[in-house]
């Protein structure tokens, strides 16, 4: 990651001036939909974010009545959520996916837009002809712009999309999930210069993988297979000005720093910060972010550099001395899966890894021949998903294998990418003849797993 700096250079920020202007990036409430949309206000916020869009149905909260539905919010309480948003310096841009099945249902939707300063309403596409026209009258009417939306249905993929826009005015456009493109098998590119000069939004979603398979994980900007940076360079040279919608559907356990992943790639995109294919050479970005959880100021993140903490990891260890383990000595609280047992988690073999169901806490505990101060140990990452990571655990020293002394206590620790190696150091050693690794905590799969714990000495 050499080529991505921590601090914008200016000129680097003064050639993504432009653009920042015409291209600005939202986040679709729907991402946050575990929670309200005062939490949701206020984890926008918390990322770096100032624009949302709305969707039918969630629940205000904080005070609030009632849900974000046009059709059931009260007078009052759009006019104190109009204030609550202004006040908290973010704004709705646009809502949905909705719609509306009669012209006064439609002057209702965009009255509810025009005090809350919505400009953009997002409906379903297909094939209701008119139903559309009468979406275009009203938006004609209040100057509020309609985006035709996609799921993974066929009259969603471009050539679809561009024949229901064939005669539309400029209110009534494309905003097309290029993240469920790709869950149809469909490149977003070639969608996005299909509809060349139609978009009046987009979602602007990244995913593993182009497949037809409406499941495929939703990942964080420049990580996937979905040309972001090509897909924002085409929107540019098309002349787009406006807003394009994050909204992450898979719920991470890593949720919040995925997404403030997708914000500093989209700031690092303006400021001409990434490299020609527009990708972060990194599997998982739960560790991406430095300082995100003690206090979310987005000045305070900082890219990790795997390949330099690798070199400077590799230049300590050898340093070191590796402790040997009596054989047999090392014990787990459970026996793990086949080939998979506490043994298999100690050592050097990045292949290895020991994993058990997870309940709640998960151990292993080892001897040395004699008694020995370490200094130093390891711990890896393994080759599953990043949901069965350790983040919490603590380093225990004994004399006699059943009192034990805390030696270390790392909290809120992610690993960036499988097969990551991590080292930490001990900060007072002493010197015991029993050791026991505790882990705490891990990411929330229903298996835990880590590899490579070791133990060193200085030499």
């Amino acid at each position: 990651m050499k080529h991505l700096l921590s601090t914008l250079l200016a000129s680097a920020a003064l050639s993504g001036a432009a653009l920042a202007q015409d291209i600005q990036l939202a986040i679709q409430a729907y991402t946050f939909r575990d929670r309200s949309f005062v939490e949701t206000v206020e984890t926008a916020k918390r990322v770096g974010l100032k624009y949302i869009e709305a969707y039918p149905g969630q629940k205000l909260g904080a005070g609030f009545e009632g849900t974000t539905d046009y059709n059931t919010i009260t007078p009052e309480t759009l006019k104190q959520l109009k204030a609550y948003v202004d006040k908290q310096g973010v704004k709705v841009v646009s809502y949905g996916v909705t719609g509306a099945g009669s012209d006064e249902q439609w002057r209702k939707l965009m009255e509810f837009s025009k005090v809350l300063g919505i400009g953009v309403i997002q409906i379903e596409a297909g094939n209701d002809r008119a139903g559309f026209d009468r979406a275009e009258k009203a938006a004609d009417q209040y100057n509020i712009k309609i985006a035709l939306h996609n799921h993974t249905q066929a009259e969603g993929l471009p050539a679809a999309m561009l024949k229901q826009l064939e005669g539309r005015g400029k209110n009534f456009g494309a905003g097309a999930d290029i993240g469920h493109w790709m869950c149809a098998n469909t490149r977003p590119l070639d969608g996005v210069r299909l509809l060349k000069g139609k978009f009046t939004s987009m979602h602007l979603v990244d995913v593993e993988g182009i497949a037809a398979n409406p499941g495929l994980r939703a990942v964080p900007y420049g990580a996937g297979a979905g040309e972001i940076a090509a897909v924002l360079d085409e929107l540019k040279a098309q002349g787009y000005k406006g807003f394009v919608t994050l909204e992450y559907e898979f719920m991470s356990p890593t949720l919040e720093l995925e997404v403030a992943a997708c914000v500093r790639w989209f700031n690092a995109y303006q400021a001409g910060q990434l490299d020609k294919n527009g990708k972060l050479p990194v599997a998982n970005v739960g560790a991406l972010w430095g300082g995100f959880a003690k206090d979310g100021k987005p000045a305070t993140w900082e890219f990790a550099d795997t390949d330099k903490e690798q070199a400077e990891l590799e230049k300590k260890l050898a340093g070191l001395k590796r402790l040997d383990l009596v054989p047999d000595s090392i014990k787990g609280n459970k026996d793990g899966f086949a080939g998979e047992g506490p043994a298999k988690g100690v050592g050097t073999d990045e292949k290895a890894k020991y994993c058990q169901p997870w309940d709640g806490k998960a151990f292993i505990t080892c001897s040395l021949a004699a008694p020995a101060a370490v200094a130093f140990y390891t711990l890896s990452s393994s080759n599953d998903g990043e949901t069965r990571d350790p983040t919490e655990w603590v380093l225990y020293g004994s004399a006699d294998g059943q009192t034990w002394k805390e030696l270390d206590h790392p909290r809120e620790k992610t690993f960036a990418a499988r097969l990551q190696l991590k080292g930490f150091a001990v900060k007072q050693p002493e010197a015991f003849q029993h050791y026991k690794l505790e882990i705490i905590a891990h990411l929330g799969d229903k298996d835990m797993q880590f590899s490579r714990f070791a133990l060193f000495t200085a030499k």
